[in-house]
C-alpha cells in the first residue's frame, strides 16, 4: 500500500506542476459551472419543439379520453399515455418529459360542468423547466375549453347530469341558501335551454351551436365573470414514490437553480481533463524512460499501473470536492449528500478506465493528448456536457447512451436534485462501473503489451 501511495503523490505532484493541465483539469470546470449557470440565472426556457408530456388517465372515461385527445390536438405537445403514475413521475424526475398530467378518477362525472367542484387535475413538472410550467396550464385551461364546449354541443348527455348537479345542490345544507336559489335557477334554465335543442332539427342545432362556439372562442378574455374550467394541483415530482417513510425523508426535496443544472457537468469536465492529463504522463514516463527505471526496481507493473489509477482517482475526486463547495457557495442545494458521494466515487473510477483506454490510443505524447481530446470533446458533445441532455431532441438523447458522461451527469444529478432513490441509482453507478472496469482491464492489457515489446 506505502508503494501504491508514494506511486500516486509522485504523479500528483507531476500534474500540479503542468500549468495548463491544471488550467483544463481546474479552470475549465469553474469556467463551464459558473458560465453556464449565470445563463441559466439571466434567463430561463425550455428546449425546442414539442413539449414532451406523461398523461396518466386514471379515470377511463369518454370525457377523459376526450380530454387527452384535446390536449393532443392543441399542437406543441408530444403525449405519452402508456405510463403508469409511478413510472410516468420517474420519466419526469429523470428527464424524460417536460412533465406529467394525472387525470383522477371521478374526472368524467363532472368535466366541462364549470358550476361542479370535481377532482383536481395533477401537474408535476421537472424542476429545470420551470418556464414550461405556464404552457401545460395554458394546454390544459385549452383542453378543458373545449371539452366543455363539447359538453353543450351534446345537449341528451348533459341534461342527466344537469338533474344530479341541482339535486346535489338543493341537499347541500352547507351552501348558503341565496347562493342554491340563484345556481338552482341557473341549473334549471339551463336544463330547459338544453331541452329546447333536442326538440330542434340536427342541421340546424348543429350550425346553431357551431357559431355560438365560435362566438365564444373569440370573445375577449375579459367579458363577464372569470371560468375555472379545470382545478390544478401541481404535485413535486422530486418526491420518493416508494411509500417508505424513512426513505422520503432520506431524499429531500430542495428547491432547483440554475447551479443545479450547470455544475454536474461542470463536474465531469473535470473527470475528462484527468482522464486526458494522466493518459499524457503515462505515456511520457514510457518514453521517457521513467517506466523502465520503475521496472528495475522493486515495483511490478501492476503497482505502476494502480498508482497510476490512484492518482487519477484522487485526482477527479479532488476536483469533483472543489467544484462541489464553489456550487454550495454559489446557492447549490444537494439533495441526498450520501448518495451524491457515491455518484463521485462511481465517477471517478468510471474515468480511471477511460483514461488507461486513452493512453494507449497512440505511442507519443502529442498522439494521446489530441486523441484523448478529440474522444473528451465527442464525449461530452453527446452526453450532454454541452448541451444540457433535456434540450436534445430524441435521437441525440437515445445516442447519448453511448457516452460515459450522461450517465455521469445523470448519476450527480439525481443526487444533487432529481431527487432519486438508491435503487434508481444502483443501475445508473452500475454502469460507470462497468465502464471503468472495461477500460481497466482493456486499457491494462495492451499497454502491458508495448512495454513487453519495447
Amino acid at each position: 500500500m506505502n508503494v501504491l501511495l508514494n506511486l500516486a503523490a509522485k504523479d500528483l505532484r507531476l500534474m500540479s506542476r503542468d500549468t495548463m493541465g491544471m488550467f483544463f483539469i481546474v479552470g475549465m470546470p469553474v469556467l463551464m459551472g459558473v458560465l453556464f449557470g449565470l445563463i441559466g440565472v439571466s434567463m430561463s426556457g425550455g428546449g425546442s419543439g414539442p413539449i414532451r408530456l406523461a398523461v396518466c388517465d386514471e379515470d377511463g372515461s369518454a370525457a377523459s379520453a376526450q380530454f387527452v385527445q384535446n390536449l393532443r390536438d392543441g399542437g406543441s405537445v408530444d403525449l405519452s399515455t402508456d405510463l403508469a403514475r409511478e413510472a410516468a413521475l420517474r420519466s419526469v424526475r429523470r428527464g424524460r418529459f417536460a412533465g406529467v398530467i394525472i387525470v383522477p378518477a371521478g374526472f368524467g362525472r363532472t368535466a366541462g360542468m364549470f358550476w361542479e367542484e370535481g377532482p383536481a387535475l395533477e401537474v408535476g413538472v421537472d424542476p429545470t423547466r420551470r418556464a414550461e410550467a405556464g404552457m401545460i396550464e395554458g394546454l390544459i385551461m385549452q383542453a378543458m375549453g373545449e371539452l366543455t364546449f363539447a359538453r353543450f354541443r351534446d345537449p341528451a348527455a348533459l341534461r342527466p347530469l344537469l338533474d344530479q348537479s341541482r339535486e346535489r345542490m338543493l341537499s347541500d345544507e352547507a351552501m348558503p341558501p341565496a347562493v342554491r336559489a340563484i345556481l338552482g335557477g341557473f341549473l334549471g334554465d339551463l336544463d330547459r335551454f338544453m331541452g329546447a335543442l333536442e326538440e330542434v332539427d340536427a342541421d340546424d342545432a348543429a350550425t346553431t351551436q357551431a357559431g355560438e362556439a365560435e362566438v365564444l372562442a373569440d370573445a375577449p378574455a375579459d367579458r363577464g365573470p372569470a371560468m375555472q374550467f379545470a382545478r390544478i394541483e401541481r404535485i413535486d415530482v422530486t418526491a420518493s414514490p416508494t411509500g417508505n417513510e424513512t426513505l422520503d425523508r432520506l431524499v429531500q426535496r430542495p428547491g432547483a437553480s440554475a447551479w443545479d443544472l450547470s455544475f454536474p457537468s461542470a463536474m465531469l469536465w473535470g473527470a475528462l481533463a484527468c482522464a486526458a492529463g494522466f493518459a499524457v504522463t503515462l505515456v511520457r514516463e514510457r518514453t521517457q524512460g521513467t517506466l523502465l527505471r520503475l521496472q528495475l526496481s522493486p515495483v511490478s507493473r501492476a503497482q505502476i499501473v494502480a498508482g497510476k489509477g490512484l492518482a487519477c482517482l484522487l485526482a477527479v475526486l479532488a476536483v469533483n470536492v472543489f467544484m462541489l463547495v464553489l456550487g454550495l457557495l454559489l446557492g447549490l442545494r444537494p439533495g441526498n449528500y450520501a448518495l451524491l458521494v457515491l455518484a463521485m466515487v462511481c465517477v471517478a473510477f468510471c474515468f480511471v478506465g477511460i483514461m488507461m483506454l486513452m493512453a494507449v490510443l497512440g505511442t507519443s505524447e502529442e498522439a494521446v493528448g489530441g486523441a484523448a481530446w478529440g474522444a473528451n470533446v465527442v464525449m461530452a458533445m453527446f452526453g450532454g456536457g454541452m448541451i444540457p441532455l433535456l434540450f436534445m431532441p430524441a435521437f441525440l438523447q437515445t445516442l447519448s447512451n453511448l457516452s460515459p458522461v450522461k450517465w455521469g451527469i445523470l448519476a450527480l444529478e439525481g443526487a444533487i436534485w432529481r431527487g432519486s432513490t438508491l435503487a434508481e441509482m444502483l443501475p445508473i453507478c452500475g454502469v460507470l462501473l462497468a465502464i471503468g472496469a472495461a477500460g481497466l482491464l482493456i486499457g491494462t492489457a495492451i499497454f502491458n503489451r508495448r512495454l513487453s515489446r519495447a
